[in-house]
């Protein structure tokens, strides 16, 4: 069991930094809710574009503009 936990606390960081790569390379994702075929002009998680900001993107502009707007 301590094994598992140990292996956990390592494999935590590089899964959080590969994700945290992978939504600065590209931080669009296809919208759920329109897919397979996007498009639907009434959907409001993409207003339309069929493209939706990743999770993670939303969470680094939410921490970013939090960090800026307590700074000023």
């Amino acid at each position: 069991m301590a094994t598992a936990i140990v292996l956990l606390v390592l494999c935590l960081p590089l899964v959080t930094l590969g994700y945290l790569g992978f939504c600065l390379a590209s931080p669009w994702g296809v919208c759920r809710r329109c897919a397979p075929g996007g498009k639907n002009r009434t959907c409001r998680a993409c207003h339309g574009t069929g493209m939706r900001p990743r999770l993670g993107w939303q969470l680094y502009v939410y921490f970013r503009h939090l960090h800026r707007d307590g700074n000023h």
